[in-house]
């Protein structure tokens, strides 16, 4: 069981996991239950049966398509406590149960859970079972915020370069002492997540080897390294022709599109950052075409 606060790194760290596990070349299979309602998840999981109900196909779950491997149940604590009752007998038997099957099918699956809320507070909250817990902290992980270990932040920038470069097909070496040095100072309370939607973003801007502060976003310039918007005004090509409502919009579109990434898509986490009502922000997507 792995406790942190959201972005901590808690699925980077659990492939590591897997990584050095005996279980490295079998499959490593993340999902965030707290993204998917209860009826629907289940399925995943365990998998349906066909006739089991209407429309249902014979279809293998998570727990059979991670056979051998290891299953990360992202945010268990958000699990409905009857489906945590279903899981906890996976973990006491071996065997799942299709939604609709009559059949125990076995499964050899290393499952790593993790949680942003702290077990104990989970488990008085009633949104995790005692049994399940004790269950699952066999080993029990806590991993802090970036904030209280930014020795961790030079080995995660190497990380994410080389996952973009693969991506992108860039030749990224480093980072400019700049971005060094406003990394580490900065406080980072979007925590892992953050800077990897950072450096996605500057990534998608950079030509050489060097990724330096002038390929980030003005938003980013600002909020990382103190730059005020206003000394974006060229980076975003006004000549002093452009409209000023065309030049407001873009810096609009540019705020939203920093929001949205550091809020890793999440349109009401952006919204109430942004301090605005989730249907406004719906609107000035659709408006600007952000996808």
């Amino acid at each position: 069981l792995i406790y942190g606060d959201t972005g901590t790194g808690k699925e980077v760290f659990s492939r590591a996991i897997h990584n050095e596990s005996n279980r490295a070349n079998k499959p490593f299979i993340p999902i965030n239950c707290a993204a998917l309602p209860e009826g629907l998840l289940e399925g995943i999981l365990f998998g349906t049966t066909k006739g089991g109900f209407t429309g249902a196909i014979d279809r293998p779950g998570l727990f059979e398509q991670a056979d051998g491997g290891t299953l990360l149940l992202d945010e268990i604590n958000s699990m409905s406590i009857l489906l945590q009752a279903k899981l906890l007998r996976v973990l006491q038997e071996g065997v799942i149960r299709r939604v609709g099957g009559i059949k125990d099918i076995p499964v050899d699956v290393r499952i790593i859970a993790t949680t942003n809320e702290e077990p104990y507070t989970a488990i008085k909250n009633g949104t995790m079972r005692k049994d399940l817990y004790y269950r699952l902290s066999v080993i029990n992980i806590n991993i802090p915020p970036l904030r209280e270990r930014k020795e961790d932040i030079p080995e995660f920038i190497k990380t994410f370069i080389k996952t973009y470069n693969d991506e992108f097909s860039k030749d990224v070496w480093d980072i400019s002492n700049e971005v060094l040095d406003a990394f580490l100072s900065y406080n980072w309370p979007g925590n892992v997540r953050e800077m990897k939607n950072y450096i996605e973003g500057s990534m998608n801007m950079v030509d050489g080897h060097i990724l330096k502060a002038e390929h980030f976003t003005p938003q980013v310039q600002e909020t990382l390294f103190k730059k005020n918007l206003s000394s974006g005004v060229f980076d975003l090509g006004y000549d002093f022709k452009t409209s000023i409502d065309e030049y407001i919009n873009n810096i609009e579109k540019k705020i939203i599109d920093d929001a949205l990434r550091s809020s890793d898509g999440n349109i009401t986490k952006a919204a109430n950052t942004l301090k605005i009502k989730r249907q406004t922000l719906q609107y000035k997507i659709k408006k600007y075409e952000i996808k």
